[in-house]
């Protein structure tokens, strides 16, 4: 099966040609430290100040260090990926975008939407600027309006508001050093990455040259043409956030594995349960990837429902803050926005990479059944 998997055009593979994804794993820990102490020697001044701002502004309930650190990296590859698509937006095609992406949260709205929000994507959202932007307050506002209207950054435009925020009560000066410093780290990262990670997404750039184009003019234009420094990010952000909530996750007494809908078997005649909280597996097929995960919940004391789509997770439930832990399971690409938005809900998150991406909403014509990696599960849930 994995065989099969890598002769397809997908985007990114943990497991290579080995039977799973154990030395990923390996790799990530290592490439990771590295990654964090590069960040703590070129951001600890700057997070000691954002840090004392939010304290004294009563901005949010303090974080760790590393996670404004992380804030920083994502500001600067960010920049460095968009910026020169987000100096050409203009305000009535942002504000246009934003209100599609508002209807396209009403159920009988969200077909129509969608269609419309990929012709103005293509159009408005992918304009080239080939002169040099300038790292200064009003272009930073105008990457987090182009950020915002494409719809797949909420979560990061969340952390960026809070920057812009910082960033008004300083000088022109102090802004833009700090810009150029989250770009210089991003340039570190993106070579470095490459070296450690690039094996695991070289065919991002194949994916981008064979199948991109199909795309065009439909909703996930965007989505879809991420750049492979982004899967590197989301990879490492990941084992950060894992990191900085691991302890406060196993003292939670209610756990939840959440998987997408690209793992189950059946596809098209699924006969999971609706509930509140996401589809509950009937194990109507033996062979299927929810079952054997939800069959081990059972062993283990975790609940497990199916996400339809990560924007559908969380919405309409009410937690007691800290009480509940969920495993998210996703592609590389929405890992750091999926924690923090468990974050910010007053979930504790902890993650699990698909081993490969599969779904035929965005990355294959028919869809390929996709998985985790055992070992790791079990290791997140401190069964291992």
């Amino acid at each position: 099966m994995k065989n099969t998997i890598m002769q397809e055009v997908i985007t990114y593979s943990l497991c290579k040609e080995q039977d799973n994804s154990n030395i990923y794993y390996e790799y990530i820990r290592k490439f990771t430290d590295k990654v964090i102490k590069e960040m703590n020697v070129k951001t600890e001044k700057i997070v000691y100040d954002f840090g004392m701002f939010i304290l004294e502004n009563n901005v949010e309930e303090i974080r760790k260090n590393i996670e404004y650190s992380l804030e920083i990296l994502t500001l600067g590859v960010l920049w460095q990926c968009y910026m020169n698509r987000a100096i050409k937006l203009k305000n009535i095609s942002k504000m246009a975008l934003i209100k599609l992406g508002e209807l396209r949260e009403y159920d009988y709205l969200k077909k129509s939407s969608d269609f419309f929000r990929g012709i103005l994507e293509t159009k408005f959202l992918t304009k080239i600027n080939n002169e040099k932007v300038e790292c200064t307050l009003d272009n930073f506002k105008k990457l987090i309006d182009w950020l915002m209207a494409t719809g797949e950054f909420k979560e990061e435009v969340k952390r960026l508001n809070n920057w812009n925020e910082f960033f008004e009560s300083k000088s022109e000066k102090d802004i833009t050093s700090i810009i150029n410093i989250a770009i210089d780290l991003a340039s570190w990262f993106k070579t470095e990455s490459e070296k450690k990670l690039g094996k695991y997404t070289e065919n991002v750039k194949k994916f981008y040259k064979l199948e991109y184009n199909k795309h065009k003019w439909k909703e996930d234009y965007i989505y879809c043409g991420r750049k492979e420094i982004e899967y590197h990010l989301n990879m490492v952000g990941a084992e950060i956030l894992n990191d900085v909530y691991r302890e406060a996750f196993l003292k939670t007494t209610d756990k939840r594995l959440l998987l997408p809908a690209c793992m189950r078997l059946n596809f098209d005649n699924c006969k999971s349960d609706r509930t509140k909280y996401g589809y509950v597996c009937r194990s109507c097929t033996n062979n299927c990837k929810v079952s054997k995960y939800t069959k081990l919940g059972n062993e283990y004391g975790f609940k497990v429902y199916i996400i339809p789509h990560e924007s559908s997770a969380f919405t309409k439930e009410k937690f007691e803050k800290n009480s509940v832990g969920i495993v998210g399971v996703a592609c590389v690409l929405n890992l750091i926005s999926g924690g923090w938005k468990a974050i910010r809900l007053g979930l504790i998150p902890q993650c699990v990479l698909l081993d490969y991406c599969g779904c035929k909403n965005h990355w294959h014509e028919s869809g390929i059944v996709t998985d985790i990696n055992k070992d790791r599960l079990l290791y997140i849930l401190g069964k291992k």
